[in-house]
């Protein structure tokens, strides 16, 4: 394939700094078999505005005031979340990292997971909970009305799913049922029935069957769950749709699940017994007296709740919130802070605080409006500016970047109190692959939503330039995800191509957005591992070494560095097998090059004979960069390959 460059043509300065997030998890504790490796890690990238985010599924790890203060005693508690932040400044230090505490305390919002609404019981996520009897129950029948809400979970597409449970042993052991829309297969049937086998609070077992109607959100149906013996089966509206053959819990009670962002109601519930004996029936009028409603968050800080970002209005004035953060921050800033009652609470922390991010994924967690994210927003960054004048702010922190009213909104400095400064805007970016994509689908499919997030981006730049023009952008969390590799516990084996191609993604958007003049684009992230996104992480989770995710942005922040000059190389097809970008950096030229497909590509420059080529490929296998010296003015880069060619002269 030649690629023709014209080296004395335009070029565009890059400000661009190539960077990437550290997302708290039990991987980056203390005591953590690969702590140390990555933080080391971390260390040798030696780059600016690495991200911190103490995320929502770990509330003891990231929530400092996890109970409402009460009759004279606050539960103000950094005991866990210490450690970490002093790990993190310590290997950031004089970086300009950015900090993102992006969790508002569940207890600041309404409704909690479960409430009473119009007679019905309403189900907001808070994961799994059940009845408050029956534990001893073993063959019966579960009858219940069953209205799945359109909604779910950050980086999915909207869909309706409304989850019961059977023979729970308690809230983590026994069988869960999804009547769904989610697309569980390609191509989507629009209706699923899904048995799930649970154990240890995880899905262990999915099983997903297609339904012969559609799944409504905002429909009501009537399901009829038995259970008798090793047999399990489910009847929708009389229609008998499941019947499945499982022997691990031969008895339990029942309940209800609702995952994240997810939302039904359930009505009517009757269980009787083979003989016939109605051993419960609740017609929710009494309130929840007969059930265990979800706890507000684990004991376990290991332990992941992906509820916990339950409610949608808060139940305290934004103030409030504010006053949380602007505590938190000088906890961390000003050596300690006085609270609600008036008590001192002594840090001795006085860690300077560069920028600060106000939350995070605010279009998925809550659902924040742009007007209430925008006085949330004001309130915060007026509280913490008290205590920290010098502090620069990030705000927005989209899931879903083409989400464009949030920036018409947030960037009108008319929608803001005055002085309040509008520092940074961010966004994210996920490649999410179809679950039956084969090795060689990711890559035109992945490349495919590339290109689609960088259309939007240039959207999103038209509006800032037009009303906020001094402001500046951090995408800080592009990567992919591989649905079947996310939150599950033990999630489908990751092929050894994908983190090659989840390598490429990160450097092709990297380089588009730096031709847009895009400020910051961070990857995402140090360390997952399963039950927490292992498909995004940039370290092995057993061992901590790098893998080639992370090699790539190690390549980038060696060879594409802010001031040098980038010139584009026109006429190359979006749907093309290579993409080049052409580099002048202190008189030296450099090719970055990128395969998009898991196919070798032989390449053809003008002057590539005796260039030094550093390539990150299949070949490398997640290990370090390697070299190469060029014979000739051709060149083959392996499927899904990225490389850096410095040129001769």
């Amino acid at each position: 394939m030649p690629i023709t460059i014209d080296w004395q043509g335009a070029a565009l300065i890059s400000k661009t700094t190539p960077t990437l997030q550290v997302v708290v998890n039990p991987l980056v504790r203390r005591g953590s078999p690969i702590v140390e490796a990555a933080y080391r890690a971390l260390r040798d990238l030696d780059t600016k505005y690495v991200r911190f985010v103490p995320w929502f599924p770990y509330p003891r790890l990231g929530v400092a005031e996890l109970e409402p203060p009460s009759g004279g005693r606050t539960s103000w508690d950094f005991s866990l979340i210490d450690p970490l932040v002093e790990d993190f400044v310590q290997a950031t230090r004089g970086k300009s990292p950015m900090l993102n505490f992006s969790t508002i305390p569940q207890w600041m919002w309404q409704p909690t997971p479960w409430t009473i609404r119009d007679g019905a019981l309403h189900v907001a996520g808070g994961d799994n909970a059940i009845a408050a009897t029956g534990k001893d129950w073993t063959d019966y029948t579960f009858a219940v009305d069953v209205t799945p809400l359109a909604t779910g979970p950050q980086g999915t597409p909207p869909y309706a799913q409304a989850g019961w449970l059977s023979r729970m042993q308690d809230p983590d052991n026994g069988y869960a049922f999804l009547l769904s829309n989610f697309a569980y297969s390609a191509p989507a049937a629009t209706g699923y029935i899904v048995f799930v086998l649970l154990r240890g609070g995880q899905p262990v077992s999915v099983r997903p069957t297609a339904l012969p109607f559609a799944v409504e959100h905002g429909r009501t149906y009537q399901v009829r769950t038995t259970v008798a013996g090793a047999d399990l089966t489910v009847t929708v509206d009389g229609a008998d749709v499941l019947t499945v053959h499982d022997d691990t819990y031969p008895s339990g009670t029942i309940g209800f699940r609702e995952f994240d962002t997810e939302s039904a109601t359930f009505d009517n519930v009757v269980v009787t017994t083979a003989s016939g004996e109605t051993v419960l029936a609740d017609d929710f009028s009494g309130g929840l007296s007969r059930w265990a409603p979800p706890i507000a968050y684990p004991q376990d800080p290991d332990q992941a709740d992906f509820g916990y970002s339950a409610g949608s209005r808060l139940a305290v004035p934004v103030e409030f919130v504010a006053d949380y953060f602007k505590r938190l921050v000088m906890w961390y800033t000003a050596g300690g802070f006085t609270d609600e009652y008036g008590k001192f609470h002594r840090s001795r922390h006085h860690y300077p605080l560069p920028y600060w991010e106000v939350l995070n994924e605010i279009d998925f967690e809550h659902a924040i409006s742009p007007q209430l994210y925008t006085a949330l927003y004001d309130a915060i960054v007026t509280g913490i500016r008290e205590v920290s004048p010098n502090t620069k702010f990030v705000g927005l922190s989209l899931g879903n970047a083409a989400s464009l009213d949030y920036y018409r909104y947030f960037l009108n400095p008319d929608n803001h109190r005055p002085g309040v400064p509008l520092d940074l805007i961010s966004y994210h970016f996920y490649a999410q692959p179809n679950p039956a994509d084969t090795v060689d689908q990711l890559g035109p499919d992945g490349f495919s939503q590339a290109e689609r997030f960088i259309a939007t981006v240039a959207q999103i730049e038209a509006i800032r330039r037009s009303i906020a023009p001094t402001v500046r952008t951090t995408v800080n969390e592009v990567g992919t995800i591989l649905p079947q590799s996310s939150t599950q516990p033990d999630p489908a084996p990751i092929p050894d191509a994908y983190w090659n191609f989840s390598a490429g993604i990160y450097a092709y958007v990297f380089a588009r957005l730096a031709l847009l003049g895009i400020d910051i684009v961070g990857e995402s992230q140090l360390v997952g591992h399963p039950g927490q996104f292992p498909s995004v992480t940039m370290v092995d989770w057993t061992t901590g070494e790098p893998n080639a995710r992370y090699h790539v942005l190690q390549l980038i922040l060696a060879e594409i560095r802010p001031g040098c000059e980038l010139i584009e190389i026109p006429d190359q097809p979006q749907a093309g097998t290579l993409w080049a970008l052409a580099v002048r950096d202190r008189g030296r030229r450099k090719v970055l090059m990128i395969n998009k497909t898991n196919t070798a590509v032989t390449v053809e420059i003008d002057g590539l004979r005796r260039a030094l080529v550093r390539i990150v490929d299949q070949q490398t296998a997640g290990g370090a960069i390697r070299e190469e010296r060029a014979t000739s003015d051709t060149f083959v880069l392996g499927g899904y390959g990225v490389a850096v060619a410095r040129l001769q002269g």
